[in-house]
């Protein structure tokens, strides 16, 4: 009897061995899986970063066009932009030269002329004529009062484009819309 209970407990040991060895290979399969999900969320995470970096690019590229008078020369301008201020270039924003749209005469009724406004100085430099009743605080071309003023309000399409073929891969084009007073005379290219 004894002999038996031996050879059973022989068996039973190689079957533990094989049961084991299936749930670890399992196991090492699940580890690999939750690994190869944790790898693949880092380079989704990074990607959306670099492509958020590229759309701010852009934007700054954008902003440093129209911060200055580019309705006079429109040009094609290419901005190098330091994301991380560490002093190098991370990204270029090719500014396209800003399309006009649209341009439209405004009249005298249109402009205000309120010292506390912004555009107060763009305003008065609009009025055409002389005011000889300086409390009415409205200037009109003389003769034509509520007429036509010596300003339009253009409409222009400032658009920039990020690549960064090297390092990131990112791609992105990012359109702006910009409303512009400008005089008269000095209408959509």
């Amino acid at each position: 009897m004894r002999r038996l209970s031996v050879r059973q407990s022989a068996r039973q040991s190689g079957v533990t061995l094989v049961v084991t060895l299936i749930f670890l290979a399992i196991f090492m399969g699940i580890v690999v899986m939750m690994m190869n999900s944790g790898v693949i969320n880092t380079k989704i995470a990074a990607n959306q970063q670099y492509g958020l970096e590229a759309r701010s690019a852009a934007q700054q590229g954008i902003e440093q066009v129209i911060s200055v008078d580019f309705t006079s020369n429109p040009v094609a301008t290419n901005v190098p932009v330091d994301v991380n201020g560490d002093g190098k270039t991370d990204y270029t924003a090719q500014v396209a030269a800003p399309t006009c749209l649209a341009t439209k005469q405004i009249s005298n009724t249109q402009l205000t002329l309120d010292p506390t406004n912004p555009n107060f100085a763009t305003d008065s430099s609009c009025f055409g004529g002389v005011n000889t009743n300086s409390d009415t605080g409205l200037l009109t071309k003389a003769g034509t009062p509520g007429g036509m003023s010596n300003c339009s309000a253009t409409q222009w399409d400032v658009s920039a484009t990020v690549n960064d073929a090297n390092a990131t891969k990112t791609n992105t084009t990012l359109h702006q819309g910009v409303a512009v007073r400008v005089l008269t005379g000095t209408l959509c290219p």
